[in-house]
This record gives C-alpha cells, structure tokens and sequence, in this order.
C-alpha cells in the first residue's frame, strides 16, 4: 500500500449513518475510519461491507459519546485495548507497514469533563512509540487553529510537548454548532507521533450529516 487514507468524522450517533458513511469511504478511498461520538451501547451490532468495525461504547453503556475505527479488510491490523473512562473513549488498533508498526486510535472526549495533564500523558504513553491519533477532543488552542484557548486546550498542549507529539489539524472549523448563538470551531483533529510531517497530508472532508465535517489525513 502507497498510500493510507485516515478519515475522521464526529458522526453524532454512527447507526444512522451507515449508508452515507459507506458511500463516502467508497468515493474517497479511505482506508481507515475513525468514529467519534458512535452512540453505541453494547447491544449495538453495525456492519460495513468489505471493513472490520471495532468500537468502545461510554461506560455507563447509554447511547452518548463512544469512539470506533472502521478499517479495510485487507490490511493487516490488530486491535488494542479499548480505553473507556467517562473523560475519554478510544477505539485503537495496531498496522503493520513495510518499515514499522504503528497504532491508528479514535477518540472521544466528551465536553462536560476537564482533563488534566497526567491524564491525557495516561492515554498517550499506552499508544505506544508511534501513532497517529484523531478525534473530537473538545478542546481549543489556536495552536491547532481553534478560535481561542481553553483549560483542556492548554493541559492537552502540556501534554504534546512532554512526549514530542505533534497536533495536525485543517486549521478551519470542525464544528458547526446548531445553537446560531454558538460559534464554529476547530475540535477535530490529529495527534501524531514519530511520523515525519513530510509524509502527512491534511485536507477537508466532505460536508456530511452532522454537525460536524470531516478531516482526511494522507500518509504516504
């Protein structure tokens, strides 16, 4: 494989949005899928054709938050543990490439919950040595482009310098509130460790039925 083609999407409740995802993942060659925000429980069962769908649900099992990664059948891959607290949902699994190993992790960290340094170091030291995470962080830092800095933003950003991580983002908003009194914002992005920038490729995704847009990221 040349190319592998990571999309991200906030989809806001995944189950009724197989069929648009499906066409979308068809029509832009993506070869991995992260999910945030699935609203699935464990008595959710979701399918997509020629993909395997691994997924974490929020672990008061209701239908709110949750991550999962949709990945191409034919790549080689493993899934990890789950991590599933109530301030961060992630889906991971670990790609084997000609040169190395690498984790792909979704994530989703709900906004009603602040996290601190050390927890989000807690998260990232369990990726291992090099990754490439993505998701809705619900947190701001005009470092990755949002509008203005938040508690979580600067915690997060604590975080990224202490383990040499970098935040890869379209730098335009993610968000699109349906509250008019809300502003967009950037809270979708990626976090990458270990992979030279000059293999990376960030772009827009398609405007799909959320309130939230996707980001495509390209690595070669």
């Amino acid at each position: 494989m040349a190319n592998l083609r990571i999309m991200e999407w906030n989809a806001n409740g995944l189950v009724q949005h197989q069929q648009e995802l499906l066409a979308v993942l068809d029509t832009e060659k993506i070869d991995v899928c992260f999910i945030s925000e699935t609203h699935l429980t464990r008595q959710s069962y979701i399918k997509f054709r020629g993909y395997k769908v691994y997924h974490t649900i929020h672990p008061a099992n209701t239908a709110r938050g949750g991550s999962a990664i949709i990945v191409r059948e034919n790549i080689i891959h493993h899934e990890e543990v789950k991590y599933e607290t109530e301030h961060i949902q992630a889906t991971s699994v670990c790609l084997q490439t000609k040169s190395f190993e690498i984790t792909l992790s979704a994530i989703y960290c709900p906004p009603r919950h602040s996290i601190k340094k050390d927890q989000y170091l807690s998260f990232l030291k369990k990726q291992g040595r090099r990754f490439i995470i993505g998701g809705d962080f619900n947190a701001k830092h005009t470092q990755w482009g949002s509008r203005l800095i938040t508690t979580k933003g600067k915690e997060l950003l604590g975080a990224l310098r202490q383990l040499n991580c970098e935040a890869l983002s379209t730098g335009k908003p993610t968000y699109w509130p349906t509250d008019t009194n809300k502003i967009p914002d950037l809270i979708d992005f990626f976090i990458v460790k270990n992979i030279s920038n000059s293999y990376l490729q960030i772009e827009e995704g398609w405007d799909m039925d959320s309130d939230h847009s996707p980001i495509i990221l390209t690595m070669s």
